[in-house]
């Protein structure tokens, strides 16, 4: 009963009228000083991220606190130029379960980020906290798919390039003049997709993960392609959706693999788009 009637009298008009006659009064004076709040960062566009603050606050109705969140190119030096702006904690956040969540625009695309954040009051601010790294989304190619990295099998720095329709995934591998079909060793599964180069005088891995989505095993096709003044000779992959308008936002679900922003990709919904859709419309 007690602790039922402390919340209804936390709730109440008077109590609230209470509050907010002291921190105007006092100008923020009866809060206590700040504490720096944890900090969690998910990329959520090619030039944005959702911020989520655990604030650490005291057992003090009177305290109050904003929010400066700052940022940097993780490749810039130590002291290199961070961007800073000041959130409202009333106004530009969302409580969600005990946290804090707002979102941060207007950040480079595709770029690794630093993030920290301090707490602000009329006291000052508090310490920073710890930084957290993030990497924004990248922009999809017109076919909306972008590029990822080889495995050692490959030459260094060589990269794969993935493209999407609503059905279908396609993959093009650039490979050597010496490579044959047979020393492709081609496995995709449904969620995973190995391809291994057996002739390499290195580790066998060409392209080796879990794929961003489900794809049908028994509709996979992959053939070796010597005319295309594009991509030049090349390891060609196709796949098919298990679930057709799925966007991708990359092709292996791992670390190092690129993730676009799948807000931005546009299906054309209008007419069949291969053989896939042509079975589907005549079945």
């Amino acid at each position: 009963y007690f602790q039922r009637w402390r919340q209804l009298s936390t709730e109440g008009p008077f109590y609230r009228l209470a509050i907010w006659s002291g921190r105007t009064l006092f100008k923020g004076k009866l809060a206590s000083h700040c504490q720096a709040p944890d900090i969690r960062v998910k990329a959520t566009g090619c030039s944005e991220a959702q911020v989520t603050l655990g604030p650490r606050l005291p057992y003090n109705p009177f305290h109050e606190e904003n929010y400066v969140i700052s940022w940097c190119k993780a490749s810039e030096k130590k002291e290199g130029i961070w961007r800073e702006k000041l959130f409202a904690a009333e106004e530009e956040f969302e409580k969600v379960a005990g946290k804090l969540r707002t979102h941060l625009s207007n950040l480079p695309e595709y770029a690794l980020l630093k993030l920290r954040v301090c707490a602000s009051n009329a006291w000052g601010r508090s310490a920073w906290s710890k930084q957290f790294e993030v990497q924004t989304l990248a922009r999809p190619t017109e076919d909306g798919g972008f590029i990822g990295p080889l495995g050692p099998a490959c030459e260094s720095g060589a990269t794969y390039t993935w493209t999407q329709t609503r059905t279908e995934v396609f993959v093009k591998i650039p490979v050597g003049a010496n490579v044959k079909a047979r020393d492709i060793k081609f496995k995709c599964t449904g969620p995973r997709l190995e391809i291994h180069l057996s002739n390499s005088d290195k580790s066998s891995e060409m392209l080796v993960g879990p794929l961003w989505k489900k794809v049908k095993p028994d509709e996979v096709f992959w053939t070796i392609e010597d005319k295309d003044a594009t991509f030049e000779r090349h390891l060609s992959v196709q796949l098919v959706k298990a679930e057709v308008l799925e966007k991708w936002q990359c092709l292996i679900d791992a670390h190092g693999h690129p993730r676009i922003d799948a807000r931005l990709i546009r299906f054309f919904t209008g007419e069949p788009e291969g053989i896939h859709d042509l079975n589907a419309l005549a079945g």
